[in-house]
């Protein structure tokens, strides 16, 4: 029997995506020896994108969720622009039975601050976290992350010599000790070939593959146990969440409500208007959270009625107004059928394949629909502005966006988690996650800075582990 082969390392990283960007970024300089594990190559390639392929079943279909899943060095952050806001308070507490945050809105609005550069932006837009509560409408704007985060140079990893980077090593899944408290190996393979190699008790794991690569690896088949590795809590792939997206109808703006600063004295780069309700009256009317953002509408001939509208408010009300289109990104309920699981199938890298499902509920689409009409009351109400609301946009043809959140996600107790406050899968010691996957909630922007923010917070866990152990 050949003698098994060890990862020489105190960290091995796996993705190379925003999610472990930040891990890296915080400990690269604390003498730790890194191994970085990366599925793609420098560039995508045939190989790496039929990795992502799955049987995608309800609201995203015809290849949504793996067009969206970029293996490939610096992972979709690298490929894809955006619009990006912090989670709030109200997201995070457990308003209407949703699962609470393992952290206060303090805590984490710390990080979205030292993140902030990474996103292109000022510090000064985690000042969004927090606002009066009990305001009706609240200016909150989006972060607009164009062009995309890019970390395509893998010199700026490579160039730290404690920092090795190996690509094209797809993770398929992890062996734990007798015990069941460490993973001690790692099942990978390399253009097909699978391979094994050896963890040591010492060396701390953190996985980032992606809001649904993170729990495909943690649901794969383990040999001599029931349970796969990681999945001890039986919740990997539960409560599969997304953002419900859809044009709600048109507006004419005044056009000082497009330019003017907002409330929080926030020192932007790029970014996009919009609006979400107060916490206080989102509470009062069992709504979801859902932003409505301003753009300007395409640039069609009015309508005579159209024309006639536009014209009657100008004069009545003694301003420009500005056409626009309102947009809703908006927060999806957890709810345990929105799963994934795997398939009796293997793709090309050794993983058995997923099944997704994602379906929108009444109140996520209700949701919308009531925020958009209560918007529409308050522009006409204050003089701001004249909305139509669009009906069957709303409720026939609401999409989304691939932004897979909740499927490992962490907690204060094992018994409704998979991880805890820092991201640690609660059956191991030394197994950690980062990315959206970890979200109990996934409230109604994009989550890359979000991502970013608990990507360094974990780094900074690691490393003072290390000092502490020194």
């Amino acid at each position: 029997m050949e003698p098994i082969k060890y990862f020489d390392a105190d960290v091995i990283v796996i993705g190379t995506s925003i999610a472990t960007q930040t891990v890296i970024g915080q400990i690269k300089n604390s003498g730790l020896k890194i191994l970085v594990l990366e599925g793609g190559d420098l560039e995508q390639n045939e190989f790496s994108q039929s990795l992502t392929f799955s049987d995608e079943r309800g609201h995203y279909v015809n290849h949504h969720w793996g067009g969206h899943w970029s293996r490939v060095y610096g992972g979709a952050s690298r490929i894809w622009n955006g619009f990006s806001a912090p989670l709030e308070k109200w997201d995070l507490v457990g308003i209407d039975g949703r699962p609470t945050w393992p952290m206060t809105i303090d805590e984490l609005e710390k990080y979205y601050r030292l993140s902030a550069p990474i996103m292109g932006e000022d510090p000064s837009i985690a000042n969004l976290t927090k606002y009066n509560v009990a305001q009706y409408f609240v200016d909150r704007p989006y972060v607009i992350m164009d062009p995309p985060l890019s970390y395509s140079d893998p010199k700026l990893l490579t160039n730290n010599k404690n920092i090795e980077l190996r690509l094209k090593h797809n993770v398929i899944k992890f062996t734990a000790d007798e015990s069941g408290s460490f993973i001690n190996g790692i099942w990978y393979s390399v253009d097909g070939d699978v391979r094994f190699a050896g963890v040591k008790k010492n060396t701390r794991i953190v996985l980032g593959t992606g809001g649904l690569g993170n729990a495909q690896i943690l649901l794969q088949p383990a040999a001599n146990r029931q349970v796969p590795v990681g999945n001890e809590s039986g919740l990997v792939g539960k409560t599969l969440m997304a953002h419900p997206h859809v044009p709600t109808g048109e507006a004419f703006v005044d056009t000082t409500v497009l330019k003017k600063p907002t409330w929080a004295q926030v020192k932007y780069k790029k970014w996009l208007p919009a609006y979400i309700i107060g916490a206080d009256y989102k509470t009062k009317l069992n709504l979801l959270n859902a932003s409505i953002s301003l753009s300007l509408a395409a640039d069609t001939e009015l309508s005579p009625n159209e024309k006639a509208v536009k014209e009657f408010y100008e004069k009545k009300w003694g301003k420009k107004l500005s056409r626009q289109t309102l947009y809703a990104r908006t927060e999806q309920l957890p709810n345990p059928e929105n799963r994934i699981e795997i398939t009796a199938e293997k793709n090309a890298a050794g993983l058995h394949k997923l099944i997704t499902y994602c379906v929108f509920g009444a109140r996520d689409m209700m949701s919308i629909d009531t925020t958009a009409r209560l918007m529409a009351d308050h522009f006409m109400k204050n003089k701001l502005g004249v909305m139509t609301i669009d009906n069957e946009s709303i409720y026939l043809k609401i999409w989304g966006w691939a932004h897979p959140s909740g499927v490992t996600r962490f907690g204060s107790n094992p018994k409704d988690s998979v991880c805890d406050s820092n991201g640690r899968v609660w059956s191991y010691q030394n197994l950690y996650i980062n990315g959206s996957s970890l979200f109990p909630t996934v409230g109604y922007a994009n989550p890359t800075w979000t991502i970013a923010a608990l990507g360094m917070r974990l780094g900074d866990h690691l490393a003072k582990l290390v000092k502490n152990n020194a």
